[in-house]
């Protein structure tokens, strides 16, 4: 077997021109958006929030429930996807507008409903919270919603059922380490789901044809530099985990060699045009 058919991810999985899995993507978001219905419908969201927020203070080690909500962090899944347009340019409109949607709808829903989280409704006393308390803008989850996005962006790019698998697994990894770390009720994370796939679907269809070149190289510095900036300056809702700043400044340390890899793609682009006139 040759190298390239061992590939991860190679050229042949990849689909710009079109949405692959689209059949079995949209059952998903519907079997998501009838859960959230059968939520509402018999009154589990607190429920639930109870449950499953004590399975995790029994199973899992807060560092764990603190690393793993972080996959839903923009700044650190943005490098995961960032490393993606290295070997794919093609894809960077469609990370670049999938990030630009989620982040308008993420704070834009979240001040229109401005729901109560569950510090907000019940004593701190009577649930695990890890990290900061926060109390306020809760529906949807945010980080649910960045998490599904970046994973409905590669399951919509890439052919490969591995990796479909796998970027699946993390965004619900994400998304229930929301209700573990005491943050989010059930109803927003499945919210934040839908809506996390629904846009990709969304930035996925305005993007089929691919931008030139040049555009791929700045759309990816760009998010390079956002991912840079969101990694320095976004606010540690871990203070007491100390591995959760390691972790921010290796994705500012790969944003940076990012940003220097596009810089000097872009120089030889230039350069090359240069030499053709």
């Amino acid at each position: 077997m040759s190298p390239t058919s061992m590939s991860f991810l190679s050229e042949q999985t990849l689909a710009t021109d079109k949405l692959v899995a689209l059949r079995s993507y949209l059952i998903m978001i519907a079997l998501i958006v009838l859960a959230f219905v059968l939520l509402q419908a018999f009154d589990l969201n607190q429920p639930l929030f109870f449950a499953i927020n004590e399975a995790s203070k029994n199973l899992l080690p807060d560092a764990l429930s603190a690393h793993l909500t972080e996959l839903g962090n923009g700044s650190i899944v943005g490098i995961m996807a960032l490393a993606l347009t290295v070997k794919f340019p093609a894809i960077a409109k469609r990370f670049l507008l999938i990030t630009i949607i989620a982040g308008i709808l993420i704070a834009g829903f979240k001040q229109f409903f401005a729901d109560p989280r569950p510090a907000g409704v019940l004593a701190q006393t009577d649930f695990h919270i890890i990290g900061d308390v926060l109390k306020k803008y809760s529906f949807p989850s945010g980080h649910s919603t960045t998490a599904f996005a970046m994973a409905g962006f590669i399951m919509l790019t890439f052919a490969s059922l591995s990796i479909r698998v796998l970027v699946l697994a993390l965004a619900v990894l994400a998304g229930v380490s929301r209700i573990s770390v005491g943050a989010h009720w059930p109803e927003d994370v499945l919210a934040g789901a839908a809506l996390g796939l629904l846009i990709a679907y969304v930035g996925c269809l305005l993007s089929l044809k691919p931008f030139s070149t040049l555009g791929n190289y700045l759309a990816a510095a760009f998010l390079a530099l956002a991912a840079l900036i969101g990694n320095l300056t976004t606010p540690a809702d871990f203070p007491e985990i100390t591995t959760i700043a390691d972790v921010r400044l290796i994705c500012a340390a790969l944003a940076i060699a990012a940003l220097v890899y596009y810089a000097v793609r872009l120089g030889q682009l230039f350069v090359n045009r240069k030499h053709e006139k």
